[in-house]
């Protein structure tokens, strides 16, 4: 049996504090069937280590993107014969735009007298 679940979010977080985001996210989704005994969370939590492993190999070691970088998580799974059972997901990098952090801010600053 395949139990249907919502898709998750991170939201944005530091890629340093990515991997305790979707674990804890993930582990919400699924705490009524750990209570429930459905679920071994144990089990699920070696699965989402070798998930955040695999992110952090492809975020960090092969793209080089900092450690302080923003990005958000987008997991959609479900969960079947008590493991997970990754549909798609989808990692958002967002990166500083210095042009417009600039201007916002000098902008921002003229309306409240500080330039």
């Amino acid at each position: 049996m395949v139990d249907v679940l919502p898709i998750v979010r991170t939201g944005p977080v530091r890629v340093s504090g990515y991997a305790i985001k979707l674990r804890r996210v993930v582990n919400a989704v699924l705490r009524d069937m750990y209570k429930k005994g459905e679920l071994n969370s144990k089990k699920i939590n070696e699965q989402i280590s070798d998930l955040n492993a695999k992110i952090y190999n492809i975020l960090v070691e092969r793209f080089e993107i900092p450690k302080e970088a923003i990005t958000n998580i987008i997991l959609d799974f479900d969960v079947a014969e008590g493991s997970l059972k990754v549909n798609n997901i989808e990692i958002e990098i967002y990166d500083k735009d210095e042009i417009l952090s600039r201007n916002t801010t000098n902008e921002v600053k003229k309306l409240l007298g500080l330039a």
